[in-house]
């Protein structure tokens, strides 16, 4: 799973636009999840999960569910919840061109779906949340671009990711 910022010569400067806001939320959602099943999950007994923890930059997750391991294939199926209070998570990245530096955090609060199945060379997982709260910024080049709303947040990753933010969409 990479990501980088990437410039967009048309844009306005003194703005982030729709695609990069949506996309880099997206991007840290998936890392916040993604780190709370390995922190949580990853390389443990499979089976019946029953789990609080504390988020990876902060708050309470409870895991609850189910997850199992094929071994002949080496592919991981989850059918996981997670319920989220103030759980926090950053990511930076760099422009393609080296000069410009994004930066996200977020705070969710709400339910969330971790199901799917993926191995080493092989994902595809979906997380679905009806009321997730989101707060949070980006900021790119300098200038600062703020969310806190709550709603329907829908991402699928396979060999593409989609991101339904709110009604706005992106993928890569």
């Amino acid at each position: 799973m990479t990501n980088s910022c990437k410039e967009d010569k048309a844009a306005d400067p003194l703005t982030v636009s729709d695609e990069l806001f949506y996309q880099q939320l997206g991007y840290t959602m998936i890392k916040c999840y993604t780190d709370i099943y390995n922190q949580n999950l990853a390389g443990k007994p499979t089976g019946t999960q029953n789990i609080t923890s504390s988020g990876p930059m902060g708050g309470t997750v409870i895991i609850s569910g189910s997850d199992s391991y094929d071994k002949t294939h080496n592919i991981t199926t989850t059918d996981l919840n997670y319920t989220l209070t103030n759980v926090t998570q950053t990511y930076s990245s760099t422009s393609t061109s080296g000069n410009t530096t994004c930066s996200t955090q977020v705070i969710l609060t709400g339910d969330a779906t971790y199901k799917g199945s993926f191995s080493d060379t092989y994902t595809s997982l979906n997380h679905q949340s009806q009321n997730l709260r989101v707060t949070g910024s980006v900021t790119w080049a300098g200038v600062t671009r703020t969310i806190d709303q709550t709603g329907q947040v829908t991402i699928n990753r396979s060999t593409t990711t989609s991101v339904n933010l709110f009604g706005h969409n992106v993928s890569w």
